[in-house]
């Protein structure tokens, strides 16, 4: 792993990836998040796993031109499989998610995440995007939400067995989050984006200022901008280069104001 500057041109990142951008608040990542190498950087006990992974549904946006089909999005990676290796692979005990600490993975159910993430309780969110997109045009009803799974990683079968890992992080809230999604001329950095707000419910709802949050699969880094301007920190990593560096402009903007806020 090299740290590098975003000149170098290249579209395929490399063994390891390459770092970006690292400061005391956020590190960045070029990299493949199947990569052994690259889950290996991850800090041991890390507090929040929030990611939007690929759903399988070889999905490109009708949108734009500019937004072409998501890396890993044809239905090929079991991306259950690769996050259970960022909570840590059964067996483990330190590597990975911090026990009894949760995810947020959107797009797939607690019965597809609940054995690979070793997940204790569960929860069914709804991101309700408060307007519908072209979606299937075949169809009358244009999609206008998207699932998260929220779960509890609990790293011992007898600890989930015994009901562990079902306590609330903070008073009990609905479970649809509403929050416009990024349309029309907003919707310039990536196919699926998601915005910040959002993001930064979530990670207040989990962690507490200093915890460090993890997104393999950054897109254009609204996960990191939120966990940094919650006053967290954040590990990122995105395989498309256009992608990765819109992160690092996006992370070091965020890191600006939460420097000016510490300052105040």
């Amino acid at each position: 792993m090299t740290v590098t500057d975003t000149l170098d041109l290249a579209v395929t990142p490399p063994p390891g990836g390459q770092i970006l951008h690292a400061t005391a608040r956020a590190t960045v990542i070029w990299g493949d998040c199947r990569d052994p190498q690259v889950i290996a950087q991850v800090p041991a006990g890390y507090g929040l796993l929030c990611t939007d992974p690929p759903y399988g549904k070889a999905y490109k946006s009708g949108r734009s031109s500019n937004f072409q089909q998501i890396a890993g999005d044809d239905g090929s990676v079991d991306w259950p499989a690769v996050l259970a290796e960022w909570v840590g692979p059964v067996g483990t005990w330190v590597r990975g998610l911090a026990t009894k600490r949760h995810v947020y993975v959107f797009g797939y159910t607690a019965e597809q995440l609940a054995g690979p993430l070793r997940l204790g309780g569960t929860a069914d969110l709804v991101w309700d995007k408060t307007q519908h997109g072209s979606g299937a045009l075949d169809i009358p009803w244009g999609s206008s939400h998207e699932r998260i799974t929220m779960g509890v990683h609990v790293k011992q079968q007898a600890n989930r067995a015994a009901g562990e890992g079902r306590g609330a992080a903070r008073l009990r809230r609905g479970t649809v989050l509403r929050y416009p999604r990024p349309n029309g001329a907003a919707a310039r950095r990536h196919s699926n984006e998601k915005p910040v707000p959002l993001m930064a419910d979530l990670i207040e709802s989990s962690t507490v200022r200093g915890d460090l949050v993890v997104d393999p699969c950054a897109g254009s880094g609204s996960t990191g901008v939120a966990a940094v301007l919650e006053g967290r920190r954040c590990f990122l990593v995105e395989i498309d280069r256009l992608n990765a560096e819109e992160t690092v402009r996006r992370v070091k903007a965020a890191e600006r104001i939460a420097d000016q806020i510490d300052a105040a």
